[in-house]
């Protein structure tokens, strides 16, 4: 009887899902994210320059319509030259941007009462999380010297159109001024609270469009859009040693030009304490090397172009004080970088390693002495024109040159 009931009233279900969810938003979601087929996810990422003219609603979160925030594409800007995705989070949803980083786990907001953040307070769908910040450290701490306080919770995240509830965290900036053009992080690694982790993706993709051409769209890919493009490409293997939630990669050497540098597979290997090794960052600008091998690098460059190099005692930033004494805007001819990757070669072009800023030519690596850890860092202006694929089935990464803006 009970069936032929529902079965004549189709609204009466609707309503009485609603009321389920309200009462109750994590059991029409698997609170087990592994139960969930990965996603198939297709993020157009958008590059700008802050320097310039910026609408100020870029970066500060909304509320909206659930039928609106389930449209979202995930448009990604480039603040301070990272990359920033939007993503709805909460019942009603609250809109905001995060760093979109593969040398990170945590997925966290800003978060307070204000109607300009995400307050857990106002929101039908918060449920509380098994998970602690004790693990890991309730200050999470930033290469660029930034940090946030954060709390554990559980919410529902649309990001791509998809919904899903995740792990998550509430932050607060130790500094005001902190996190200023965006509201917080995707973290991509391999930990178990990153996005990867949470919604069993185990293949994605990127390509990040030249910075040269404003216009020209960089693009995000999980699941089977990852197929797209990925023939005639070089593979390299990722490692498994030192920290378990980077992508290590193994660089092998080093060439100007034609020119082979002096250093060897033994300056980049993760030691038995787990230190030393290279990472692949999207959410570094820049890549961070051994002072001693970036002496290298500028002394066969300014061997090869016969420019010379001077100190910046007012860096654009911090650390990144060297530059050609040539104008930018000189065609001065300069030659290829490789990176020698085990199995691959990375072929940079003047703009993936020269950095052009109020008309003077950096070289775009810093210097890592101050890491503890002595890590290197392979960062995003280095990736610049490449598809870069991550299969941690496989374990591998693989990349192409590739124009970005027409996939």
């Amino acid at each position: 009887m009970a069936s032929s009931i529902f079965l004549a009233s189709p609204i009466l279900l609707v309503i009485l899902f609603h009321l389920l969810l309200e009462n109750n938003p994590t059991s029409c979601f698997a609170t087990n994210p592994t139960e969930k087929p990965p996603p198939d996810l297709r993020l157009p990422l958008t590059h700008v320059d802050l320097a310039k003219s910026f609408p100020k609603n870029q970066f500060t979160p909304s509320s909206m319509s659930e039928t609106n925030a389930a449209e979202i594409t995930s448009p990604t800007q480039a603040s301070n030259d990272l990359y920033v995705t939007k993503l709805a989070i909460g019942t009603p949803p609250v809109i905001f941007s995060a760093v979109v980083d593969t040398g990170s786990d945590l997925i966290w907001t800003k978060c307070d009462s204000s109607s300009r953040f995400y307050d857990s307070s106002k929101s039908k769908s918060f449920f509380k999380s098994e998970e602690s910040c004790d693990s890991f450290g309730c200050t999470q701490e930033y290469a660029d010297g930034e940090s946030i306080k954060v709390s554990m919770g559980g919410e529902k995240v649309i990001i791509g159109g998809v919904s899903s509830n995740i792990t998550f965290a509430c932050g607060t900036p130790n500094d005001k001024k902190s996190f200023n053009k965006y509201n917080g992080v995707v973290g991509m690694g391999r930990g178990k609270l990153s996005l990867v982790s949470q919604l069993n993706i185990n293949v994605f993709s990127y390509c990040l469009a030249s910075r040269s051409h404003k216009s020209e769209q960089s693009i995000l890919l999980t699941g089977s859009n990852t197929k797209i493009a990925m023939t005639n490409v070089q593979t390299t293997p990722l490692l498994k040693q030192g920290n378990k939630s980077y992508y290590y990669i193994a660089l092998e050497g080093i060439s100007v030009g034609k020119t082979k540098l002096g250093v060897s597979t033994s300056d980049f290997a993760i030691k038995t304490d787990g230190t030393g090794g290279m990472i692949i960052d999207s959410g570094s600008t820049f890549t961070y090397l051994e002072k001693d091998i970036i002496n290298m690098i500028e002394n066969e460059l300014m061997k090869q172009t016969k420019v010379n190099m001077s100190k910046d005692d007012n860096p654009p930033y911090q650390g990144l004080n060297r530059y050609f004494n040539s104008p930018s805007d000189v065609n001065w001819d300069i030659p290829k970088l490789v990176f020698h990757f085990s199995g691959a070669n990375w072929e940079m072009p003047r703009e993936n390693y020269i950095y052009e800023k109020n008309g003077k030519s950096y070289l775009a690596f810093i210097d890592n002495d101050n890491d503890p850890e002595k890590m290197s860092i392979f960062g995003n202006m280095q990736q610049q024109n490449m598809m870069v694929l991550y299969d941690l089935v496989k374990n591998s990464l693989s990349f192409k040159t590739e124009k970005c803006s027409l996939l």
